[in-house]
């Protein structure tokens, strides 16, 4: 498959099988994410890889609670309150990998990197039958102190994107868009 194919076939997957993404692979995928662009050649990213069921779920569960706890405080999740209500609602789609990207706040490029960072991930994961999903909720937690500790994230650094991993149940069509919309085009 080649880059143009991966962008218009890439879509976000909610739906994997009980096969998490293999170490080599993901490696892989890291490396050629780290392609990316980034300003004054800081590189500025970090990685937390999650592959342990137990504690997918429990923060998965723990997400839920404390977004719920202080909806007033995510007013962007306010729409999925009946979401985090469900109790078979997972925030991570049961995926076997979690991909959780940090930038370094010394860079003040960092988010705009991560983020090329992550879509760069995406387009190599499709190209390799992996699909993923760009999980918004996450930071309720994972750019939790506690959180960051515990996986050995330096203080400087903050959660920039958390990515659902895994190979797709369910074979799903190309998304469509929207024609673009250009403000001024000047020759």
């Amino acid at each position: 498959m080649n880059v143009i194919e991966a962008i218009q076939q890439r879509r976000s997957i909610r739906a994997y099988n009980d096969k998490h993404v293999e170490k080599e692979i993901l490696q892989r995928l890291v490396e050629l994410a780290v392609k990316a662009p980034t300003g004054s050649g800081m590189e500025p990213w970090g990685f937390v890889v999650l592959q342990n069921r137990e504690e997918i779920d429990a923060l998965s569960e723990g997400i839920k609670k404390k977004v719920l706890e202080n909806i007033d405080a995510y007013p962007q999740f306010s729409q999925y309150e009946s979401w985090l209500k469900n109790e078979r609602y997972h925030i991570f789609n049961h995926a076997g990998t979690v991909l959780v990207i940090y930038g370094d706040r010394t860079s003040p490029w960092n988010v705009y990197d991560c983020s090329l960072v992550a879509g760069n991930l995406m387009l190599a994961a499709e190209s390799e039958g992996i699909g993923c999903c760009w999980i918004g909720f996450a930071e309720a937690l994972l750019d939790d102190d506690t959180f960051k500790k515990a996986h050995g994230v330096p203080e400087s650094f903050h959660l920039v994107s958390t990515l659902s991993m895994g190979y797709t149940k369910v074979a799903v069509p190309p998304c469509t868009r929207k024609p673009p919309v250009f403000f001024s085009w000047t020759k």
